[in-house]
C-alpha cells in the first residue's frame, strides 16, 4: 500500500480526489484547515498550506505510514468581486494559500519522492490561470497561472529521479464554487462552454488520477484542461 497526500481535502474537490484515491487501495491524508472525519484509510489532518514546516512534516509522516506515492495540491481560495475593488489584503491571502502553499507541497513532497524511486505531483490550477476572467479577483488567475509555471519547473526537476508533475487546470464546476456567481452570471458563463454545463468534481478527480498513474508516466509538465471545451470560442 502507498500513501497520498491531499491538500484541501475537506472541499467539494478534495473529497472527491481523495475518494478516488481511498478507492484504489491507498492510505490518504487529507489534509485541511478544517479536515473532515475519519474513515477507512481517509487520515483527517490539520494542515495550513502556507506553514512550509507543517507541509514537510506532514509527507515525512505520510511517508512513515505507507510510502509516500502521491502529492495533491488542491488547497485554494476563490473570491469573487468587481477587478478594480480588489484590495491587497485579499490579493496576498489568495496568493500566500493558492500559489506559495502549491509551492511549499512540491517542495515537501518531491524529495521523498525522489527517495522513494519516483512518483507523482500534481497541482490543481484553473481556466483562470489561462484566460483571466472578470468578476474574480485577479489574484486567483494570477495564482493559478503562477501553479501552471511551478508545474512545470518541478516537472523539469523531477524528470531524472522519476517524479512526474502535472496540474490540472478546471474550468467551472458544480459545487460551492458556484454559489458565489448570480443566476446570471451562470447563465452567461455557460454559454460560453461548448458542453453547456459545469463540470462535476468526479471529473476532475479522473483526471487527477489519471496523472498520478504508472500509465501516464511519460506525461509531465502538462496543464490538462478539464473545461468543457471553454477554448473553442476563442
Amino acid at each position: 500500500m502507498h500513501s497520498v497526500v491531499v491538500t484541501g481535502g475537506a472541499g467539494d474537490m478534495g473529497q472527491a480526489i481523495c475518494e478516488s484515491f481511498r478507492a484504489d487501495g491507498y492510505l490518504v491524508f487529507a489534509a485541511d484547515v478544517k479536515p473532515g472525519k475519519p474513515d477507512e484509510r481517509l487520515i483527517p489532518v490539520p494542515l495550513d498550506v502556507t506553514d512550509r514546516a507543517a507541509c514537510k512534516a506532514l509527507a515525512e509522516r505520510a511517508n512513515r505510514e505507507a510510502p509516500l506515492k502521491v502529492w495533491v495540491n488542491g488547497a485554494g481560495i476563490f473570491v469573487t468581486g468587481p477587478v478594480e475593488e480588489a484590495d491587497s489584503a485579499v490579493w496576498d491571502r489568495i496568493i500566500a494559500v493558492n500559489l506559495t502553499g502549491t509551492f511549499h507541497g512540491c517542495a515537501a513532497a518531491l524529495p521523498i519522492l525522489k527517495a522513494n524511486g519516483g512518483g507523482h505531483i500534481v497541482n490543481i490550477g484553473s481556466v483562470s490561470g489561462q484566460v483571466g476572467g472578470v468578476g474574480v479577483n485577479p489574484a486567483y488567475g494570477a495564482s493559478k497561472a503562477g501553479v501552471h509555471a511551478l508545474t512545470k519547473t518541478y516537472a523539469v526537476e523531477g524528470a531524472r529521479f522519476g517524479v512526474t508533475c502535472n496540474a490540472v487546470a478546471p474550468g467551472l464546476l458544480q459545487g460551492s464554487m458556484t454559489g458565489a456567481f448570480s443566476a446570471s452570471q451562470m447563465e452567461k458563463m455557460m454559454k460560453t462552454t461548448p458542453m453547456r454545463r459545469l463540470g462535476k468534481m468526479e471529473e476532475v478527480a479522473s483526471a487527477v488520477r489519471f496523472l498520478a498513474d504508472r500509465q501516464a508516466g511519460y506525461v509531465t509538465g502538462a496543464i490538462l484542461p478539464v473545461n468543457g471545451g471553454v477554448y473553442l470560442y476563442g
